[in-house]
């Protein structure tokens, strides 16, 4: 087994198989497309109202009615806002309501297209919560010291978990709502890696097209198009993308970009909607962007490729996707 085997295995990924004739049929899949992302955006503002009226009430701004929602408006979206309250709000609205999006969107496609939705998410027979389990560990003690590295080098700021409050009630209380990020994570890997990936190779079955294409659409979804940000995303998606390839579907990707973005929020970045405009590219964002790219390609392989940690993450020899050894063609 070989890099340029598993490479070429892609294209035969068992996460491809079995497309059906509805998901090529291109009036159908329209309207599936059009009517998840109605029932998308139902869900998101309901979901967004829904949150901002139960803050409002609990803040005690609820008995202004309208008022007070325009004032938790107001403050929500103002980066200079440091209050704990809103800063887990924040994170919530984001967790919750992104995820809910694209969970509502995948699930409306699916029973449109009358396909199960458990086809978007692994061709094992349920879902493996051990290799979720397994892909967090691993890519946090990956992230280790690519975090301590950053904070060595970068400005010396407090991490976001501190720097929320000088408390201690509102700094777990903030560190436990990072755990929303993981169906958050679940969420966008169940569209971007489930159902844009599956869907798009309809079309498109070279891998490298095939991961370049759903990267690119992933990080230009998030709506950061300063240089740095947008390859960094990019680049994360294409790590994601191989993951789903590689190991059968998007649980081991939905562990790693969780891990991810927990980390981010915990040690790095606090979520904000009024950010500054980013940094321009620089070489050490690259450096840094390419390692963490292979160490994702690192962490899969391992489970891919030794048997003790594929049975503790539960993964089958049938659900990884094919080797060749192109050498053999060379003889």
């Amino acid at each position: 087994m070989n890099a340029h085997g598993v490479w070429a295995g892609l294209a035969e990924s068992v996460f491809l198989a079995g497309v059906e004739d509805r998901e090529r049929d291109p009036r159908r899949l329209s309207l599936s497309v059009l009517g998840g992302v109605g029932l998308a955006l139902v869900a998101a503002i309901s979901a967004i109202l829904l949150i901002m009226a139960v803050y409002a009430i609990v803040t005690g701004l609820g008995g202004r009615g309208f008022a007070g929602l325009d004032d938790v408006e107001t403050a929500f979206v103002d980066s200079r806002s440091a209050d704990a309250g809103l800063t887990i709000l924040r994170l919530v609205i984001a967790a919750v309501v992104d995820g809910g999006f694209w969970v509502v969107f995948v699930a409306a496609v699916a029973l449109m297209m009358r396909l199960p939705l458990l086809l978007y998410v692994t061709v094992a027979a349920q879902v493996r919560w051990r290799l979720l389990l397994v892909a967090m560990v691993l890519s946090a003690a990956a992230l280790a010291p690519l975090v301590v590295a950053e904070w060595l080098l970068g400005p010396q700021t407090a991490a976001p978990v501190l720097a929320v409050s000088p408390l201690p009630g509102p700094r777990v209380l903030y560190a436990l709502s990072t755990l929303l990020l993981i169906p958050a994570a679940a969420a966008e890997e169940l569209f971007f890696r489930g159902w844009l990936l599956r869907q798009t190779s309809v079309l498109l079955r070279r891998p490298a097209v095939l991961v370049a294409v759903t990267a690119l659409v992933f990080s230009a979804a998030h709506l950061d198009f300063t240089p740095d940000a947008f390859l960094t995303r990019a680049l994360m998606g294409a790590g994601f993308a191989y993951m789903t390839l590689r190991l059968g579907g998007i649980e081991f990707a939905t562990g790693v970009h969780a891990v991810n973005n927990m980390v981010i929020a915990l040690f790095l970045q606090p979520l904000d909607y009024d950010q500054p405009a980013g940094a321009a590219f620089s070489a050490f964002s690259l450096v840094q962007d390419m390692a963490l790219v292979g160490t994702y390609v690192l962490i899969t392989e391992l489970v891919a490729r030794l048997p003790a940690l594929r049975r503790l993450a539960g993964v089958r020899m049938e659900e990884i996707s094919p080797s060749h050894d192109v050498s053999a063609h060379f003889g």
